[in-house]
């Protein structure tokens, strides 16, 4: 049984101890910064199946069992998209593969037929500028070897990034498991550790979860909508096939910045190569100035009423968000902004309640 401290020593013991447990926890930062974003993208799936896994845990009794299962969906739910795009993404580049084989052995060879292609498009340009200055074929020939130069070690660095995003991807889902099958006890320790009471502290969860599953919600009608919208835009200038291509460009709008634009700017650019000047140039238009600016609209509408934040506020804070840390940043920024807008509303309820002065303090 411990012995009774005395004032001093126990001040001198919470003073060691929150030293101490600083250093500590500055040293797992350092430890687990490299880790940090699959971390990150743990706790987001976690918070969104949740509800999922509380349903599996009245059916199987057992958080272990439960909390697996739960991953596996997720697994599969993650591996089917990807497989189905690098599928679509095969088949595509198979095809335009021996499009160009058969019509540059028409042209007379690889060079002639980049050349050939180039033909209508600088007709089209020199209607507007002076491109007499232009040898196409030379322009090409340097542009080739530099490619040449460069595509070994971007091969190098993009199979790097595979194998990194295939361990990244493991490690959140390892992570994930973990968090459900102990959830409880970890929602239990951090609402004890946050010195604000545990209304506060359940408040402040509910917030954090609650922005998180707004975002994961505005991904999914972002993608939604502007996979519908590229797939009826492909059709209407009759790019096919148009639903197929729609369904690319759904899973597409979570890449960050590009989105997609990795679908409808290539198509636009075939049409254009091709001689369907207009038609590529109208795709280029709606590509940019609606399907783009879906995100804007339809993601603030689906977050905001969860944030409970200025429309322009919670835009800016994506997009600093993704700027700063990619496509983690999409729910980086709505959080901070939700949980600086329950912080303060909280900090107004502390205030509020500031107790008056006694009859006998006030005498004195």
């Amino acid at each position: 049984m411990p012995q009774p401290q005395t004032q001093h020593a126990r001040r001198t013991t919470i003073v060691f101890l929150s030293i101490l447990l600083g250093v500590a926890l500055l040293f797992m930062l350092v430890i687990g910064w490299p880790f940090l974003t699959p971390l990150a993208y743990a706790l987001i799936m976690a918070t969104v199946f949740s509800p999922f896994y509380q349903r599996l845990l009245k059916h199987t009794k057992s958080t272990g069992r439960a909390a697996l299962y739960s991953t596996v969906i997720v697994f599969l739910l993650i591996v089917l998209p990807l497989a189905f795009l690098l599928n679509i993404a095969a088949a595509q580049a198979s095809a335009v593969a021996h499009e160009i084989a058969a019509r540059s052995a028409q042209e007379g060879g690889f060079m002639r037929f980049l050349v050939h292609l180039t033909d209508k498009p600088m007709h089209f340009a020199g209607r507007f500028v002076d491109v007499s200055s232009i040898d196409p074929e030379r322009e090409i020939n340097e542009h080739m070897k530099s490619f040449g130069a460069k595509l070994l070690p971007t091969a190098a660095s993009w199979v790097g990034d595979i194998v990194s995003l295939v361990a990244s991807t493991l490690l959140a889902l390892l992570a994930m498991f973990f968090l459900l099958r102990d959830s409880e006890d970890i929602l239990q320790s951090v609402t004890e550790m946050l010195p604000i009471g545990e209304d506060y502290a359940k408040r402040l969860l509910s917030t954090l979860k609650n922005a998180i599953v707004a975002n994961v919600h505005g991904v999914f009608a972002v993608g939604a909508a502007q996979g519908a919208a590229t797939g009826l835009a492909l059709f209407a200038v009759g790019v096919s096939p148009a639903v197929l291509l729609g369904m690319v460009a759904a899973l597409c709008s979570v890449v960050p910045v590009v989105g997609t634009g990795l679908v409808w700017g290539p198509a636009a650019i075939y049409l254009m190569a091709t001689g369907h000047m207009v038609k590529g140039i109208v795709l280029l238009a709606i590509g940019g100035g609606v399907i783009s600016m879906l995100d804007n609209v339809i993601r603030p509408l689906v977050v905001g009423s969860a944030v409970q934040a200025n429309g322009l506020v919670l835009m800016l804070s994506m997009l600093g968000g993704v700027a700063a840390f990619g496509f983690l940043g999409l729910f980086v920024g709505p959080v901070l902004i939700a949980l600086v807008a329950a912080a303060s509303s909280m900090l107004k309820e502390q205030l509020r309640q500031k107790q008056p002065l006694a009859s006998s303090e006030v005498s004195t």
